[in-house]
């Protein structure tokens, strides 16, 4: 029994020349008739592409009742996949079979390929197929002929272009990981009637596990739709950056533009999303890209009031191109070289400290001067000092009191500026004045945090000196030190390791910094983490270890460190996966090689039922089969909708996984 029929079963030549006539009468058939019929469920295609899922299941009931065999089929495809409704098989079976008793071949292949799984089906699944391909159904035909397999159970449905798009769009929008995953490299390449890729979908939804699958399954990062719109822009616009991450660790391109020559830069601009700002420039977006009006970035923020966004990009140092006149009363800089209008209504104080004349500012204090009077701009004398790089001035004000932590009109501290544009003779003049290397406004990352951020480890430096905390957090709850390791800088990790950083805190997913080094695959990093004493144990919110991380990687040099750390060779995440399981998906060969050295579980099953052999046939993978093969994976291992390896690799016309199934 199997997918495969029985030698009875195959065609010949009389059956043939039976077949061929069956298909010329088909193809005569009257079109006018199918118009009508094809026409009468257009409404619910198109509820099906909204994915008004009770709409479309009402439309195509009352459609079915009324004769019409291809709602019937539709019907029972989406109550055989639970798509927009309960799984329900009986009733599937019982409205595929009306379907197919009307003529409907699609049907009856579906049909044969369920009673195929059946005990005893195989006469049943034969009497079906032959039907189907009577019927004109080409995928029955080619079964027939070629004596291939019938259609995999797992993507029953998948096949159907009215249904595939939907089913594959709702199961990104509930984070199905499993149903998309059966679907398999259809989810990955469908497209909604605007362009829009399923991996487009999962970042507006913002369901990351969707998206890393679909990632998995070889979706394209920077597939663009009509408009030229692609997933990372629609990432930016989310608030917070978890796909934006995902993305740019994919490949994304910040650079790609739309239609209207806007990078993701602007969306996330206009979006009001400073996570994604801070995102993306670290991602080293082009800060000073314009797009086909020649506006910038933080035009387009400044335009639709997104102060966060704003405040952010002017953090980089980014000024708006449009509205010059009103950022030169609002950027609290000034220059000394053109004295005049500029300084109107200054105070002398001010016009002291703008010339760094240490003299007359320390004067003017012993005198009473406020070393915190705020200019009509908004700016602080300290901020003007800063700007100005007035060094003396910067020392004076602040023995005289001036607020370290004072904010500009932008809601930024003189430190965090300073860190920020990466002007070290600045920061360190700031430290030598006595300023404290935690100082910041209220509403601010720490300096060491941007620092690091923003990769400008010589700052981090000065500031871990100085005797910044190495406990500060981004938004997202993530330390310096996972920061360095997620940029690979094993310098500055040494640097904050050796200012007493705590290897095992975690932030808001759960996540370490030796989680952060192995998921970009930072061999040296894990190494420094693991000297220190760092727990490769410790799993995330969804149960991702450091090793599951580091198994995703191409490079496979982080796993021989944690593995020689005790890392849980055969731990399992949210979804069932080991991390054999992971690398063998993703197709990553030195990392499996890695791990077989350990002797993996080899036969160990997800929730969907896959084995690493079943998940590496899935992609195509020839290699990473032969290598599981060889170390002795059980081949005859079906999955939860009761297909093996072997199955899945024929189905999908893998042929050289086929050969390396087949080889002892």
């Amino acid at each position: 029994m199997g997918y495969g029929l029985s030698a009875a079963g195959r065609v010949r030549h009389g059956a043939a020349a039976a077949l061929c006539c069956a298909l010329c009468w088909s193809a005569a058939a009257a079109p006018v008739e199918g118009l009508r019929r094809d026409e009468a469920l257009e409404p619910a295609r198109a509820a099906l592409r909204t994915l008004q899922f009770d709409k479309a299941l009402a439309l195509l009931d009352t459609a079915g009742r009324g004769g019409n065999a291809d709602a019937d089929y539709l019907l029972g495809l989406m109550y055989l996949n639970g798509v927009g409704v309960a799984p329900d098989a009986a009733k599937a079976r019982a409205l595929l079979g009306e379907a197919a008793g009307r003529g409907q071949g699609a049907a009856a292949y579906v049909l044969a390929a369920l009673r195929s799984t059946d005990r005893g089906g195989a006469a049943a699944a034969e009497r079906w197929l032959r039907r189907s391909a009577a019927l004109g159904y080409p995928l029955a035909i080619q079964s027939l002929r070629a004596h291939r397999p019938l259609l995999d159970r797992e993507t029953v449905g998948a096949t159907d272009p009215t249904l595939r798009g939907p089913w594959v769009f709702d199961s990104v929008r509930r984070d199905d990981v499993a149903t998309l995953r059966r679907i398999g490299r259809p989810s990955a390449t469908v497209r909604d009637p605007f362009g829009r890729t399923a991996l487009a979908h999962a970042a507006e939804d913002g369901t990351v596990d969707a998206a890393r699958a679909l990632l998995a399954l070889g979706a394209d990062v920077g597939a663009v739709d009509k408009v030229g719109t692609t997933p990372l822009m629609i990432a930016a616009a989310r608030p917070d950056a978890a796909i934006t991450d995902l993305l740019l660790g994919h490949g994304a391109r910040t650079q790609t533009a739309d239609a209207a020559g806007r990078t993701a830069l602007f969306y996330a601009a206009r979006a009001d999303s400073a996570a994604n700002v801070a995102a993306l420039a670290q991602a080293h977006a082009k800060l000073d890209a314009r797009d086909a009006k020649g506006y910038n970035a933080l035009d387009t923020a400044l335009a639709v009031g997104a102060t966060a966004a704003a405040a952010e990009l002017r953090s980089l140092g980014l000024h708006a191109t449009h509205a010059i006149a009103a950022e030169a009363g609002a950027s609290g800089k000034f220059d000394p070289a053109h004295p005049g209008v500029i300084y109107r209504g200054w105070p002398p104080l001010a016009l002291a400290v703008v010339r760094d004349d240490a003299p007359t500012v320390e004067r003017l204090l012993a005198a009473g001067g406020n070393a915190n009077l705020r200019l009509p701009q908004g700016g602080s004398l300290l901020q003007v000092a800063a700007d100005a790089h007035a060094y003396a001035s910067l020392k004076l004000l602040l023995a005289h009191g001036a607020d370290a932590a004072a904010a500009n009109p932008a809601g930024h501290g003189v430190l965090w500026l300073a860190v920020m544009r990466g002007d070290d003779a600045l920061v360190k003049a700031l430290l030598a004045a006595g300023l404290r290397p935690d100082a910041r406004a209220a509403a601010e990352r720490a300096p060491l945090v941007a620092a690091v951020q923003a990769r400008h480890a010589a700052i981090a430096s000065m500031l871990l000196a100085a005797g910044a905390s190495t406990e500060s957090v981004d938004a997202r709850g993530r330390t310096p030190l996972m920061l360095a390791c997620a940029n690979g800088d094993s310098a500055l990790v040494a640097d904050l390791l050796d200012h007493h950083a705590k290897v095992d805190a975690v932030d808001r997913e759960g996540r370490t910094a030796l989680w952060y080094a192995a998921a970009v695959g930072s061999a040296d990093e894990a190494k420094q983490l693991l000297v220190a004493g760092a727990n490769p144990r410790v799993a995330d919110l969804r149960g991702v270890t450091p090793l599951h991380a580091a198994a995703a990687q191409t490079d496979a040099a982080v796993i021989a460190p944690l593995l020689a750390a005790k890392a849980p060779l055969n731990s399992r995440d949210a979804h069932g996966d080991t991390p054999l399981m992971i690398a063998a998906a993703m197709g990553r060969t030195d990392v499996v090689k890695a791990l077989l050295a350990h002797t993996p579980d080899l036969d160990a099953r997800d929730h969907a039922g896959d084995t690493a052999l079943i998940a590496a046939s899935r992609g195509g993978h020839a290699g990473i089969c032969g290598l599981l093969v060889r170390a002795g994976a059980n081949g005859a291992l079906r999955d939860g909708a009761g297909v093996d390896a072997h199955d899945v690799a024929k189905g999908r016309g893998f042929a050289a996984v086929v050969a390396a199934l087949s080889k002892p």
